[in-house]
């Protein structure tokens, strides 16, 4: 993959992220499926999220994954959210659409899956239904 102007940049935002294995994962992903795009660790801190946020609104970077500290804090930040961002009062994963900033959150989702694989003892469980 070669870098260019056309080349979508994605974010991990939090601090401290120097320990993610996320840019790694999302980077072999893009090249696997040969996409032109890339992804990056940002430690923001605090006083600096606001000022993060509008930079990836005006450098139209295509998209963040938000974690600790700012997953609640980010949300005066964006433009809107998706009702699972709403319900849950935290956003993971932020999304640029020409300077339209929404925020969504997979968490519950991976954490309900987590639960499905997870069967203590013999006897199925309150979130087992049938698999």
């Amino acid at each position: 993959m070669s870098l260019d102007a056309r080349t979508k940049l994605f974010l991990l935002l939090g601090d401290p992220v120097e320990h993610s294995l996320s840019p790694a994962m999302h980077n072999g992903a893009f090249e696997a499926l040969n996409l032109n795009c890339v992804y990056l660790s940002a430690q923001v801190t605090k006083e600096n999220l606001e000022a993060a946020i509008q930079g990836m609104r005006a450098l139209l970077i295509a998209g963040a994954n938000v974690t600790i500290p700012h997953k609640e804090a980010v949300i005066p930040y964006l433009d809107a959210l998706t009702p699972e961002a709403q319900q849950v009062g935290s956003v993971n994963t932020i999304v640029n659409q020409c300077g339209h900033l929404t925020g969504t959150t997979t968490d519950g989702e991976g954490f309900y899956q987590a639960l499905q694989q997870y069967k203590p003892g013999c006897e199925p469980g309150p979130f087992d239904h049938g698999s």
